[in-house]
């Protein structure tokens, strides 16, 4: 791997947002730091929060950006995107419904790329392919977001607008962010990466059959060295706080933590759960 791969570092935020730099550049996936509660997101209006915003760049030193890559319009996923460009510079890359979700903040023209299906995006040293994919099962918000979104909405307003993992390369190595449990088959066939943050959010409810194959095509079909795990956690609690898992209502994470735990075993490859603020080199073994 050499220096190049030990200089990149990567910061997990919770949910699935990570945060990548090599020193010169720096890239966020989602950026959803606001956290807002079960009660307000289920009954009131949500909006980003600028002061949980800026306490978690500040606690992760995150100071400036180059590009931010939105995997969906959720509002996990996107509501907080558009003020973390603001704050910190950079280009937003979304969806159509997620570049809303940027004008409806404020957002310019100049400041937004669209992005689609097998585009490749440089940014410095670093390489992102788009890959697009499904939402995982039980998809709460589908659709598309129409026209400019402005906060504070109720969190149905934040429609998925479709879906994209991202296989990011660098001279140090490759890592794919899959930020949704679900797989198209033969998606990521010889797609190699030394890293993989697989997302596991609602696998635990998922039938036996059903985990198999995400494992199959996901896993396999990646060949990574390390599993980091991510949509595992309680994004209804303010990042301040420990991680901890989603309520039993969502998800079962005891299922999932060992269906990842027997599987671990099986295939030799370490999974690791990431701690909030937890910087890992991710190409340095």
């Amino acid at each position: 791997m050499g220096s190049s791969g030990a200089s990149v570092e990567a910061t997990f935020f919770g949910t699935t947002t990570v945060h990548l730099s090599d020193g010169t550049s720096g890239i966020l996936i989602d950026g959803f730091l606001s956290r807002p509660s079960l009660l307000r997101v289920a009954l009131g209006r949500i909006a980003p929060d600028l002061g949980r915003i800026t306490r978690a760049l500040t606690r992760a030193g995150v100071t400036a950006l180059d590009a931010l890559f939105v995997a969906h319009s959720h509002y996990d996923h996107a509501m907080d995107a558009p003020e973390i460009v603001k704050l910190l510079g950079g280009r937003l890359f979304g969806s159509e419904s997620t570049l809303h979700v940027g004008r409806g903040s404020g957002l310019g023209e100049e400041a937004m790329t669209r992005i689609a299906d097998g585009d490749e995006h440089t940014i410095g040293a670093f390489t992102v392919r788009v890959l697009a994919g499904l939402h995982s099962p039980g998809n709460r918000f589908p659709g598309t977001i129409e026209q400019p979104l402005v906060p504070p909405v109720r969190a149905s307003s934040y429609r998925d607008g479709g879906c994209f993992s991202f296989f990011i390369t660098h001279p140090g190595g490759s890592l794919l962010i899959h930020p949704s449990a679900n797989f198209v088959p033969g998606r990521f066939d010889g797609l190699d990466a030394d890293v993989l943050y697989l997302a596991v959010g609602a696998l635990g409810v998922q039938p036996q059959q059903f985990q198999s194959d995400y494992w199959r095509h996901v896993v396999e079909a990646t060949r990574p060295d390390l599993i980091v795990p991510i949509h595992w956690d309680d994004f209804f609690v303010s990042l301040d706080r420990r991680l901890r898992p989603l309520p039993a209502v969502f998800d079962r994470f005891a299922v999932t933590k060992a269906f990842l735990d027997r599987k671990s075993a099986e295939s030799g490859i370490p999974v690791r759960f990431p701690e909030p603020f937890e910087m890992i080199r991710p190409f340095a073994r």
